[in-house]
Formats: structure tokens, C-alpha cells, sequence
């Protein structure tokens, strides 16, 4: 099957405690006082709906609704086909049946992500409400389905919603080409921090990204992704920590039992300000696990970074709009007095 290409083109459950009360704040539109949502406008029931009888009329009087999605109009034929094809496959329409059936209604996605929103606009008040979307990608590459599950803009957000119904799909040919550690990582828990993660990057474009500096040390990605992981933390107060990393409930407790080896190795070996990426590669890459580390998770490095900025932040009392603008890796390292302690 060809790859589908009409989304438009861009280079464990929650835990919550039984003695927390669920955090849920509105937004408030400004024009007419009145709470507002971000409701999930959900495209593939769009474009699967087995009731219309004529899928380019169909898809045309929902266009405007649905504009962000599509990668040109309706009326280019070529483009059409693909689409067509793609709504007409066997696999597609059984997908999408399992789709529904485990995600009968996405209201809790948009209650987290409203809220994630209301919190944003205190920090940020100017920042625009997006709409949110939610498509199927459909075949392809599975490393390349994954770096795209989620697509943000300032103005628009489209999530994969069958790559986040992996582990119900797993007899659908389309979808068996995913190894086991990724299907853990789709889980439908890391939904809502995967939106806003990749919403925040969005949000501070202009803002250099220490990850496509050549020139970048490890000092440099990791303090620059924990900024991420501790905004989440803040943005997402009814998602658990687990959640937040895209670690199950075992490896989140095997990083916090050993976050002082962890740094200890990479104090040994100097890799803190190392400029050679092959070297400290495989402490912020995803995979199975960490290599030289027995039992561990992926990306520890991306959890030494958040516990040096969550440290920091405590010293500073410095608000996300500074945080994220104090671009000075080894300056938030030496204020944040980060040591992690040894356990017994």
C-alpha cells in the first residue's frame, strides 16, 4: 500500500491518589466569559463514516472543519485516490472499528488537555488555544509512524490515535512491525503527555534546540529535555510521573532506585560535557534498554536532566517562561546543587 500522505507534512493508566482530589481547570474565553473546551474533533470517524455515499462530497462538507489535516484540497484527483484508497482497505476499516471500540469517547483526553491549557495560559497568556485532532496513520515505516504520532502547531495538534490502540491491534498486518518496547511506550496513558510535550516544543520554536547543535554536550540535551519532562509535571497534575516519561510503573522505580548510579556512571566515565554524541548516545535514545545497564529502561539520561531542572527550580523559584529561556545548561547544573544521594 502506498504511504499515506494527506496528514499535512511536518519535519500503565493514570495514577491517580485516593486522598488527591483530580485537578480540573477551565478556559475562559476572553469574548464571552463563558468555560470553553478543546474538544477532540475526531477525523477518522470522518473519514470511515460507513453512512455517506459519496466520499468526495462526504469529505468536502467537512473540509473547513478539518482543513489542518489534509495536505491539499480535494480537488487535486491524484490526491484523492490515495485518500480513497486508504478509506476503502479492508485493514483500514477493521482498524478503525478496533479503534472505536477501545476509544468509544476521547472526553478524558480533552478534559487533561484542557486543563494542561488553562495552567499554560497563566504562565503564558497570550498563547493560542489549538484545535485538536484525531486521525489513523495507517501504514508505514514504524520508526517513522512513531517520531509522527504526535504533530504539533501553535494554531493545530493531530495525535495517531491507532498507533495508540497498538497493543489491541496486534493482528492487524498493518501494525505487527512494532517492537515489543514500543508498544509499551503506546500505551494510552503517555497520550496526553506525548500532546503537550510535543505542543510545548512547538510553542517555543523560536527558542534554539540544543539537539541539532553539533556542538551540543549531554549537559546541554539533558537539561534542555528535563525543562520538558518538569513542565509536564506542572501541566498535567492529575498524570503520574511514569506517565509523564513513558516508563511503566517497574522502570520508574528502577530509575528512582538508581538515579545516584546512574549519574555516577556518567560522572566516571565523563560524559557530562562530552561533545562526542556517539558516546553518550545510548543514554538519551529510545530502545529496549540502556546499554551496560542490566534491567534499565531507555533515555536515563532524560531523567537525570529533569531531576537537575526540578532542583533548580526549587533554588530559583523561577517561573516556566524563565526556565525555558535560561538557554545555560551548566549554569542551571551549578545552581540547582544537583547530588543525588546513594541509597541504603
Amino acid at each position: 500500500m502506498k504511504k499515506i500522505f494527506f496528514l499535512i507534512a511536518i519535519s500503565s493508566l493514570f495514577i491517580f491518589s485516593c486522598k488527591k482530589d483530580k485537578v480540573k481547570e477551565s478556559i475562559i474565553d476572553p469574548v464571552t466569559g463563558q468555560e470553553t473546551k478543546i474538544k477532540v474533533n475526531r477525523f477518522e470517524d470522518i473519514l470511515f463514516d460507513q453512512n455517506q455515499k459519496d466520499l468526495k462530497s462526504h469529505l468536502k462538507a467537512n473540509y473547513e472543519n478539518y482543513k489542518p489535516v489534509f495536505n491539499t484540497t480535494l480537488d487535486d484527483e491524484e490526491y484523492f485516490k490515495i485518500i480513497q484508497y486508504f478509506a476503502t482497505d479492508p485493514n483500514m476499516i477493521s482498524a478503525y472499528k478496533t479503534v472505536k471500540k477501545t476509544y468509544p469517547n476521547l472526553d478524558w483526553v480533552s478534559e487533561e488537555v484542557t486543563t494542561a491549557f488553562a495552567l499554560l495560559l497563566k504562565e503564558y497568556p497570550n498563547t493560542q488555544i489549538p484545535k485538536l485532532y484525531s486521525i489513523m496513520f495507517g501504514p508505514a515505516e514504524f520508526s517513522y509512524s512513531y517520531s509522527k504520532r504526535v504533530l504539533a502547531r501553535k494554531d493545530f495538534i493531530t495525535f495517531s490515535i491507532d498507533l495508540y490502540s497498538i497493543n489491541s491491534l496486534k493482528e492487524n498486518k498493518y501494525y505487527q512491525q512494532f517492537p515489543k518496547y514500543m508498544m509499551i511506550m503506546l500505551d494510552s496513558a503517555y497520550l496526553v503527555p506525548d500532546i503537550m510535550n510535543q505542543y510545548l516544543r512547538s510553542h517555543n520554536e523560536d527558542l534554539p534546540l540544543m539537539e541539532l547543535n553539533p556542538d551540543a554536550s549531554l549537559c546541554d540535551i539533558i537539561v534542555e529535555r528535563g525543562k520538558y519532562y518538569y513542565a509536564l509535571t506542572k501541566l498535567l497534575p492529575n498524570s503520574s510521573l511514569n506517565s509523564i516519561f513513558r516508563y511503566t510503573n517497574e522502570q520508574m522505580q528502577w530509575v528512582e532506585k538508581n538515579e545516584y548510579n546512574i549519574w555516577g556512571l556518567i560522572i566516571q566515565n565523563g560524559l557530562l560535557y562530552s561533545k562526542d554524541r556517539p558516546e553518550y548516545m545510548h543514554l538519551i535514545t529510545e530502545g529496549p534498554n540502556t546499554k551496560g545497564l542490566q534491567n534499565s529502561p531507555s533515555r536515563l539520561g532524560d531523567y537525570i536532566g529533569y531531576k537537575i531542572v526540578e532542583k533548580y527550580m526549587k533554588e530559583t523559584n523561577k517561573t516556566l517562561k524563565e526556565m525555558f529561556e535560561n538557554l545555560n545548561a551548566k549554569e542551571i547544573l551549578n545552581k540547582s546543587s544537583y547530588k543525588p544521594k546513594k541509597n541504603n
